[in-house]
């Protein structure tokens, strides 16, 4: 008996390419290198941005509000009080817009603007098998 017969494969998130280049004139991207990845579970709406420069951080891309095309960066910060409660602090670090088919990322410490591509990188998605 296949003791893989009841088992089905689960996405456990898309992952999308961060790269830094040059936006054309008819919003298409020039790309220079990769620079990251980007993950975005299903049904979600905040990415898991990590950059490559920084490999011990992950960062965060939400939506700016509702019905907006802006989204927010946000760096998370974790610490424990002086009554041993631990507690997080949320930073902007930088806000993100549509271009073409890319997210613009402006990081407020770096010169140059990082770009996400809005498709998942298919060749190397990411799965976990669950039983059914």
């Amino acid at each position: 008996m296949n003791s893989n017969s009841n088992v089905i494969p689960l996405k456990k998130a898309d992952r999308f390419i961060l790269c830094r280049g040059t936006m054309g004139p008819d919003e298409e991207l020039v790309e220079y290198e990769q620079v990251g990845v980007a993950y975005l579970k299903p049904g979600a709406k905040t990415f898991r941005v990590k950059l490559w420069m920084f490999p011990g951080q992950s960062y965060f891309m939400a939506p700016a509000n509702e019905n907006s095309t802006e989204y927010t960066l946000l760096s998370l910060e974790e610490f424990q009080s002086q009554s041993t409660e631990k507690k997080s602090s949320w930073q902007k670090i930088g806000k993100g817009e549509f271009v073409g088919l890319h997210i613009k990322m402006r990081f407020h410490l770096l010169s140059e603007d990082v770009y996400l591509c809005l498709f998942p990188d298919e060749k190397q998605f990411e799965e976990f098998y669950a039983a059914s």
